[in-house]
């Protein structure tokens, strides 16, 4: 037991390495998703202007560190061996939480984590230590280990914030797009400058003079050096003069923003820019304690027991650790770098990024959340709503508040998710909220904050219209629901875990070491196999104009694939069925449920392709449209393949009869030939050399047809039963429908060719 507590020392500092990680991968899009959103700039110059935020903000995060130390419970109740189970329970449970969540690629808030995990840990060991022979203590004495008043106020500042961020978003927003209008590059000579002007003001104040003040006034009244001192008398003078000050302020980003716009330069991307450096030092002054707190709480109270000569751990009370401590510099420093070497390269922090700029979104595309009756019920709520209180006001007016609100006609970028105008007001309204907190002291979820900032400025921008209303509203419900779970599963987690700990100690922290291995490595090989089954085919990314050739060539890319993956399925399901393999039948569906997933990025790219044909040839967008269905149809009908043999084996209903079998292996072969011409099609882009296709078309109708008369037959004889029957039809019609669809676009192929050949006769003529 000599090396057990220096031990743990040692692994919480590994710890605090691992946590600046994934919880950096889960809050690094709480400041980049304005930027990115917008594409304001590359994602070099993005990263840089963060980094430098995040830096600057680790040096001044150090008024924040109470929270960790004796924020939720109070130190002089326990001894030191609590305090260090308590804080190893903590990290080891918010390491895996996050892990999990950042691995599936959804955002939840690292304050809530810390604090929950805080407090469940607490929660175990007071529980264990009150129930004990020796105490026995009543259950009220709770409340002397558990700061209950302080941890309501946590959490319910915690809480309050997606209500007031969310308000905050949209109230303001409203206001900003009112005077910007879409058609914002026409005012950004007055109303832009002034805009400006407020919200690099505002951010300036709250980031630099008040981050400056939370940092000095811990320490500058016993170091009175010359720069101390002249902070000291400069801060002093602000809050003597604020207004000057801040006219002062605003009057010089006033200038500057106007010399800006004389010299031609979109002043809103500056204002986004700083805007992300801002919101990355609200980031790290705030949240910086969910990552290092613990650590350096733990290594301050393991001096403090090794100054007091290392008496028997379970008999030292820790008093000491509620009195003010300094955190040292070069461990803020430290932090910070790890933060943003984080920041360049893992490759999850863009794994996170899409839920908020999906929900958030102007330009059209695929919704990520289905409706539910909850989420319809809120919108049509609104919708009457809306509908009574616009009545109050002249249509005149309502007339010209609207023009203000009209998108612009076209989309220039499809892949920029909102304007400048929008992730400006992100930002500063999220940078100045976050700032406040840190100010005051008060934990707050910058994932709250910056999501809800987001939510309520995209509602303002009309961004949840009638067409996708009730998909935003079920995503935003499901997030914050998962917020809240996030509390309580770091609450029960670190509970467990503190129990563990506190009564198997070497063994326990040996096995959770180990469990934390695996857990990080199970996590990697996951990650690495949905990067590797998500494929995102965007075959036509990047064309402007859309001719037939173009069309039919990228349809050709499209289709082989699918053709390949069903003809597989197909073969999979009927040998299945006629061999009772349960196996086969659930690979068979699960390789088709994968197939149906990647048949959505063509759903979703539909509008997209026929919108590029625009005017100039209107056959490609109808070629496509109709290829478009035909895949559909194949897809519905191995759909019910691939569905109804599975329900059947796996309900242990009668096998299909001998005669039923060698039917069904006799249509694959012809289905497997059919597929195979397809292909041939499909690979070398020409329909001429490909003959008998016919041939094998009307021998699968015509196999199909004699196997349902069998079957009808066999029905009047009662020799099949009702499964048997709706089994066998089943396979047989959706056979035949896939044997048309394939027919089908053999024929708009051939079609398509024929109009090509001949317009290029027409030219050549001309």
């Amino acid at each position: 037991m000599k090396f057990f507590y220096p031990s743990i020392i040692v692994v919480l500092f590994f710890l605090s390495i691992f946590d600046l990680i994934v919880g950096l991968i889960n809050d690094a899009v709480n400041f980049l998703n304005s930027a990115i959103g917008s594409q304001v700039a590359s994602r070099r110059t993005i990263m840089i202007f963060a980094s430098l935020g995040i830096l600057l903000g680790a040096f001044l995060s150090s008024g924040m560190m109470e929270v960790a130390r004796k924020g939720v419970f109070d130190p002089s109740y326990f001894y030191f061996s609590d305090i260090i189970f308590i804080f190893l329970s903590v990290m080891i449970s918010d390491i895996i939480l996050l892990d999990i969540f950042n691995t599936l690629g959804l955002p939840t808030s690292t304050t809530v984590s810390m604090v929950f995990c805080l407090l469940g840990a607490a929660f175990s060991i007071a529980m264990i230590k009150m129930t004990s022979p020796l105490n026995n203590e009543p259950f009220h004495h709770l409340a002397l280990y558990i700061k209950a008043e302080k941890t309501f106020t946590i959490s319910i500042g915690i809480f309050l914030s997606i209500i007031i961020s969310f308000t905050s978003g949209a109230f303001i927003h409203y206001f900003i797009r009112y005077l910007f209008s879409f058609e914002y590059e026409n005012r950004l000579k007055y109303i832009g400058v002034i805009w400006t002007g407020i919200s690099l003001s505002s951010m300036t104040y709250f980031l630099i003079v008040r981050g400056l003040h939370s940092t000095f006034q811990g320490f500058i009244d016993e170091n009175l050096t010359g720069f101390s001192l002249l902070v000291q008398g400069f801060i002093k003078w602000i809050h003597h003069n604020f207004f000057i000050f801040l006219l002062i302020l605003f009057s010089t980003w006033i200038i500057i923003a106007k010399i800006f716009v004389s010299l031609g330069y979109n002043i809103l991307k500056f204002v986004v820019l700083y805007g992300t450096f801002s919101l990355a030092m609200a980031f790290a002054g705030n949240d910086l304690v969910n990552f290092i707190g613990i650590p350096i709480a733990s290594i301050q109270s393991y001096n403090i027991w090794k100054e007091s000569g290392s008496p028997p751990a379970e008999k030292f009370h820790m008093k000491s650790l509620s009195g003010n401590v300094q955190v040292p510099s070069y461990f803020l420093i430290f932090s910070g770098m790890i933060m943003i070497l984080t920041l360049w390269f893992s490759k999850k922090t863009k794994n996170i990024t899409s839920t908020e700029i999906n929900l958030s979104r102007q330009n059209e595309g695929p919704e990520k959340f289905l409706s539910n009756s909850f989420s319809r019920g809120i919108v049509r709520f609104f919708l009457h709503l809306g509908n009574r209180f616009f009545k109050l006001f002249p249509k005149r007016l309502l007339v010209q508040i609207e023009k203000n609100f009209k998108p612009k006609k076209i989309q220039k970028e499809e892949s920029v998710a909102f304007d400048l105008v929008r992730a400006s007001a992100n930002l500063t309204i999220s940078s100045i909220l976050i700032s406040i907190a840190t100010v005051q002291k008060l934990p707050l979820s910058t994932t709250f904050v910056t999501f809800m900032v987001s939510m309520g400025t995209s509602l303002s921008d009309r961004a949840w219209d009638r067409e996708s209303a009730v998909y935003r509203v079920s995503g935003v419900l499901k997030v914050i629901r998962g917020w809240f779970l996030t509390g309580l599963i770091a609450f029960t987690m670190a509970g467990i875990t503190a129990a563990f700990l506190y009564f198997f100690k070497v063994w326990a922290l040996s096995l959770l070491i180990f469990f934390i291995l695996f857990v990080f490595y199970r996590s990697y090989k996951n990650y690495n196999k949905m990067q590797d089954l998500k494929i995102e085919e965007k075959p036509f990314f990047g064309i402007v104009n859309l001719t037939l050739e173009t069309t039919l060539n990228k349809t050709f890319d499209i289709l082989k694939p699918i053709l390949e993956h069903i003809e597989n399925i197909y073969k999979n399901s009927i040998e299945g069925i006629t061999q009772e393999n349960l196996k086969t039948l659930q690979k068979s569906r699960n390789n088709f449920l994968k197939e149906k997933e990647n048949f959505a990025s063509i759903h979703n790219s539909l509008i997209k392709v026929i919108r590029k044909t625009k005017n100039r040839e209107p056959i490609a967008g109808i070629l496509y449209l109709h290829i478009y269905n035909k895949i559909k149809e194949i897809i519905e009908s191995s759909d019910i393949i691939t569905n109804h043999t599975l329900f059947h084996v796996i309900n242990s209903h009668k096998p299909l009869k001998y005669k039923q079998k060698k039917n069904l292996l006799t249509l694959e072969h012809l289905m497997i030939q059919h597929f195979h011409i397809i292909k041939k099609i499909t690979k070398n882009k020409n329909i001429k050399k490909i003959k008998f296709y016919c041939v094998i078309r009307n021998q699968i109708s015509k196999k199909i047809e004699g196997q349902m008369n069998e079957q009808v037959m066999g029905i009047i004889h009662k020799k099949y039963g009702t499964k048997n029957t709706f089994l066998m039809l089943d396979i047989l019609l959706q056979s035949k429908k896939i044997t048309e669809s394939i027919k089908d676009i053999i024929l708009l192929y051939k079609n398509a060719l024929s109009h090509i050949s001949s317009k290029k006769k027409d030219t050549l003529a001309l």
